[in-house]
């Protein structure tokens, strides 16, 4: 079992707790549940549940007395733009949802999609499927992001980070034999270490129960191990470097 204060410890040094969350973006609170109701800005992040005690011989003592919730940075340019926005709240919605999309459509475009993570998203020809690309948008943007979930797992929620995770996650698998493959040669390895580096940028750390099942556990932390390969979050050793 994860250790229940290495969790909390995480979500309070990389996430933000309502009031800071309107502190810095510029809002109230009523106005922030506002735009989460509107579907313009996601879900919290994380939510403590409020049956969190401690108990000893002496004295029991509930921890959370109401559901603590906390929202992962990358709300945090989103819910500026609200911010500064005069647009009614639907409108507003369809503004955030079409400006990501043109966003992610351009990353795309600028990306090795069509072989790596995206192949779904092109025709034969090479070119973007349009209807494939309209279902993919309303996945990313009503379940994972208005969800919550990207607001785990990405730095920004943004094209070019959502396409790097993708393209350099499918590159791994790809390279790997989805961390299967016995042994990597010296020119897969260097492509593998320059993969995971680019993966790992994009990603957050992940709090201490999701790592291990998440793209950074199964991707980063697991081949690495597997296949002897420098751990890109690991501090490099200058001297060992200089040498």
């Amino acid at each position: 079992m994860t250790d229940t204060f290495a969790i909390l410890d995480y979500v309070r040094r990389h996430c933000l707790t309502p009031p800071a969350l309107v502190q810095a973006a510029g809002l109230t609170e009523d106005r922030l549940r506002a735009l989460i109701a509107a579907r313009c800005l996601p879900q919290p992040t994380y939510v403590l549940d409020p049956s969190l005690a401690a108990r000893s011989a002496i004295r029991s003592e509930t921890l959370a007395p109401q559901p603590e919730e906390w929202f992962g940075a990358a709300v945090l340019p989103w819910a500026r733009r609200a911010a500064e926005s005069t647009l009614p709240l639907a409108a507003l919605a369809d503004r955030l949802r079409q400006d990501f999309a043109a966003d992610f459509r351009r990353a795309l475009l600028a990306s090795e999609g069509r072989t790596h993570g995206w192949t779904g998203l092109f025709d034969a020809a090479g070119a973007i499927d349009e209807a494939a690309l309209a279902k993919a948008l309303d996945e990313i943007w009503q379940e994972n992001w208005l969800g919550g979930a990207y607001g785990v797992c990405l730095r920004r929620f943004d094209g070019p980070h959502l396409v790097t995770k993708l393209v350099e996650r499918s590159r791994i698998r790809a390279l790997t034999d989805e961390g299967a493959k016995p042994a990597l040669t010296a020119a897969e390895a260097a492509e593998v270490t320059t993969a995971m580096a680019r993966l790992d940028a994009v990603l957050t750390p992940f709090a201490p129960h999701e790592r291990p099942h998440g793209t950074p556990g199964l991707w980063i932390d697991r081949i690495a191990n597997r296949y002897g390969l420098p751990h890109p979050a690991a501090p490099v050793d200058s001297a060992a470097a200089a040498a």
